[in-house]
């Protein structure tokens, strides 16, 4: 009788050390779910990145000819000083209230705003009161300073555009003058 106990024990025994052994699949933690939406958003926001460069590049290419020669920022901007004030210390920082006259224009051409008749346009500088890429390119700029900017839309009227004049997803040139800072 014992023995038969003993070999009942064993073939428990044997039979839970068996089971263990089995292999179970493990999951892997560091995969992602690829959400197909997300990933067709990204795509197709690579191919308005890329065909905002291709019509930058367009008119830098056209302007070049003319010797207007334009620099990119690290911002993501790129800036041609047409003319330097006087450097009377009345340098732009954050906070500083400016007014230009200016004009807003597409790459094509077509004049959106600008200023006529003497009526100019005041902001404060750091408050995104105009365009990102506007209140940052005034920084560190002076009294009498004349540039144009080359926008991407990301740092002018983003997607959306204006729902005016500025269509979505439209690079912008703006050309101005610093007429005060306070």
């Amino acid at each position: 009788m014992q023995s038969r106990l003993l070999i009942g024990v064993m073939v428990t025994v044997m039979a839970v050390f068996c089971s263990c052994n089995r292999i179970k699949p493990q999951i892997p933690s560091n995969t992602e779910d690829t959400d197909q939406t997300a990933q067709d958003l990204i795509a197709y926001n690579k191919l308005c990145l890329e065909d905002e460069r291709r019509e930058i590049d367009a008119f830098l290419d056209s302007v070049k000819t003319h010797g207007e020669l334009f620099t990119r920022t690290d911002d993501g901007y790129w800036i041609r000083l047409v003319l330097e004030g006087p450097d009377s210390g009345d340098e732009i920082t954050e906070g500083s209230n400016v007014a230009i006259a200016y004009s807003l224009e597409l790459l094509d051409g077509t004049i959106c705003y600008q200023s006529t008749d003497g009526e100019i346009r005041r902001f404060r500088v750091g408050k995104r009161e105009v365009e990102k890429g506007l209140d940052i390119a005034v920084a560190g700029m002076h009294l009498g300073d004349e540039a144009e900017l080359i926008l991407p839309y990301n740092l002018a009227h983003g997607v959306a555009g204006d729902r005016g004049c500025v269509p979505p997803r439209t690079p912008i040139l703006y050309r101005f003058k610093i007429l005060s800072v306070e």
